[in-house]
């Protein structure tokens, strides 16, 4: 390991089996006011990078006991947030496995370095890589406060919602919360969850067109006052057109009214056409919607929605995620609430 450095420079790990190139790269970086840690095999590279938590690692590929990609495999595959997200560079005198190298660029490496290489290419590619790694943290700085405003704007409209109808907005809440849950009970990705989470939250926000008297009616709806409360879907789907990376939660709000049957509104699709995610919000909709006190009506017990949806799966709801909403109420609380925060770019 090097002398102690200083914490303002920016600091690069090295780990070679060569202690010559050792040298030679130490003194490289130290002159152009790098701050070097140096590491001889891959257990010892870990552990530094672990104890050090470098800005660049280079890595080289060929090492006795574990080889430089277990490294970067171990630490891109690691629970260590911030040495996932460290870029490494791979040094190899290998040529032609460029099946393994895009294998290794999917999973993060952030470039290949061929040897031998001289002085000025080296820091080159150290200046580029971390030209780049910077530009990422700006843009995932830009992100996590996008999420951040986007979460202040959604709750604001579902406060507008609820000063309209509070029965709507409590709803929302309720229904984003249990879809959420059933979004994860079907393993899809996280910012496939975020954004089920952000279509049961927005679902109904097109009811902020539709008239009081409509809304709040303690009585069944006319024909006329059906059609006017079924071009909410319209509403909220016209309202989200300008978010950008809103596509599913859009889809999510226009089509959570869609039958397993092709008996629903607005474009009759069945089946598989309807998109899981609304399809899943459909399903948590409903069971709060049967669970809750309306005007019209006292709340089912909890028994009872269920064994309606389960009458109405395969007509109204698809039958799979009846089964997971079951299930999902039959298990101890897990996962908490997702927040609305974190990467923007996936939402689509």
């Amino acid at each position: 390991m090097s002398e102690p450095y200083s914490s303002k420079r920016r600091v690069v790990l090295f780990v070679d089996d060569d202690p010559n190139l050792c040298k030679l790269v130490r003194i490289t970086l130290e002159r152009a006011g790098y701050g070097y840690v140096g590491a001889t095999n891959g257990i010892e590279g870990l552990q530094l990078a672990r104890e050090v938590y470098p800005n660049l690692i280079l890595l080289d590929y060929m090492m006795p006991g574990i080889s430089g990609k277990e490294v970067f495999v171990t630490l891109a595959t690691g629970d260590d947030e911030h040495l996932r997200q460290t870029p490494v560079v791979m040094l190899t005198a290998k040529h032609g496995n460029h099946d393994e190298q895009r294998e290794l660029l999917q999973l993060g490496m952030a470039a290949y370095l061929c040897k031998p290489f001289g002085h000025h290419e080296l820091l080159n590619v150290i200046d580029n890589v971390l030209m780049m790694a910077q530009i990422k943290d700006r843009n995932h700085s830009l992100e996590r406060q996008s999420r951040v405003m986007l979460s202040a704007t959604v709750r604001a409209m579902i406060s507008l919602l609820s000063v309209k109808d509070k029965y709507t907005g409590d709803h929302s809440t309720k229904t984003a919360d249990l879809a959420e849950k059933l979004a994860y009970r079907f393993d899809l990705p996280e910012h496939e969850v975020m954004c089920v989470k952000l279509g049961g939250l927005l679902h109904d926000i097109g009811k902020i067109g539709v008239s009081e008297d409509i809304l709040c009616k303690p009585a069944g709806l006319s024909p006329e006052e059906t059609a006017l409360m079924r071009r909410h879907v319209h509403y909220g789907e016209k309202a989200l057109a300008g978010v950008p990376h809103m596509e599913t939660v859009r889809s999510i709000v226009k089509h959570h009214h869609e039958w397993w049957n092709g008996r629903g509104y607005p474009d009759g699709l069945q089946g598989s056409e309807i998109p899981l995610a609304a399809r899943i919000v459909s399903v948590a909709g409903a069971y709060d919607a049967m669970i809750s006190h309306r005007p019209y009506r006292r709340a089912f017990p909890e028994a009872t929605a269920i064994e309606r949806l389960q009458a109405d799966a395969g007509i109204q709801f698809d039958p799979e995620v009846v089964d997971m909403l079951v299930a999902c109420l039959n298990e101890p609380p897990g996962l908490p609430p997702l927040q609305l925060h974190g990467d923007l770019s996936h939402l689509g």
